[in-house]
């Protein structure tokens, strides 16, 4: 079983039971295959290779390429495509990554973040996809995002 985080507020009004680290960061567990996918598909782009002790070669270079200087917006979002389909075919070869939208700040001066990633995976299953959202700045703030819920998929 995995655990998702947890809105305090749903703990307040004691709609969800959670496994209390903290009084901000709580977790529940999650009984969906669909959000326990998304959520390993999180994990796998947010860590750095040689992060996990016992698996060195797990993870991704992405947060290093999101966050230094780069010369060419093209240059960069290939860095990204790569780095995203190299990960997900060694180490979550059973999902489908139907696009990859990579938007900057030099294509958008509108974005509220310097660059946006949306991953839209398919699941063979189930008809709807999911889009996984990671956007940055480069002060250092990461935002991770999807259209899916942490319970039964809603």
């Amino acid at each position: 079983m995995a655990w998702a985080p947890v809105e305090p507020n749903v703990l307040i009004n004691g709609n969800a039971t959670g496994l209390a680290i903290s009084s901000t960061n709580l977790y529940k567990p999650i009984f969906d295959a669909r959000v326990q996918t998304i959520e390993d598909l999180k994990f796998l782009l947010l860590t750095h290779v040689g992060e996990l002790v016992m698996q060195p070669e797990f993870g991704t270079r992405l947060l290093f390429v999101l966050f230094e200087s780069n010369s060419s917006s093209s240059d960069l979002k290939e860095t990204i495509d790569d780095i995203i389909k190299t990960a997900v075919a060694r180490w979550m070869p059973s999902i489908d990554i139907e696009k990859i939208d990579i938007t900057t700040s030099e294509d958008d001066p509108s974005l509220s973040h310097d660059i946006v990633i949306k991953l839209t995976v398919a699941f063979p299953i189930i008809k709807n996809n999911v889009v996984v959202e990671i956007a940055a700045n480069n002060s250092g703030t990461i935002i991770v995002s999807s259209n899916i819920g942490t319970e039964n998929g809603k």
